[in-house]
């Protein structure tokens, strides 16, 4: 699976790196498994990469704060939302990732 990935803090055409990472597996109690639809690049991700944001993950870590898809799965006690549900993707869920159509 394909993201694109802050490596360090500090310029973004030096620390965003598109790299491999793995799949996600069944969603665990709480969680659910969104295709993100749309995932814009905003000025807020350009912040947090450069290390000015107030949130600061710990590295290295997917970025990309913002983005909406639809509900694929869920885990258990999982009960406001089902698949096939469109959901806005809750703050700090970071959506820069790629999962191959196959």
């Amino acid at each position: 699976m394909l993201a694109i990935q802050l490596t360090q803090f500090g310029e973004p055409e030096q620390s965003l790196k598109v790299v491999d990472i793995p799949e996600p597996g069944t969603p665990a109690a709480g969680q659910a498994l969104i295709q993100v639809e749309y995932a814009p690049l905003d000025h807020h991700d350009l912040l947090l990469a450069q290390g000015v944001y107030p949130v600061r993950p710990e590295l290295p870590s997917v970025i990309g704060n913002e983005g909406a898809g639809t509900v694929l799965a869920i885990g258990p006690d999982a009960t406001r939302i089902r698949p096939g549900d469109t959901v806005l993707l809750p703050f700090g869920t970071f959506a820069w990732s790629e999962q191959p159509r196959g």
